[in-house]
């Protein structure tokens, strides 16, 4: 078994992980969208 500190490191590297996954989409969806927007608003 993980010691205690060896466990929370590892669920903090995992919560970043997904933290970090998780903005990137956010942020292309969003330079997409303005995108889009830029398009149609010309």
């Amino acid at each position: 078994m993980l010691n205690q500190t060896g466990q929370a490191i590892e669920c903090i590297a995992i919560t970043m992980a997904v933290y970090l996954t998780i903005s990137l989409l956010i942020s292309l969806l969003m330079n997409w969208y303005n995108r889009r927007v830029a398009l149609v608003e010309r």
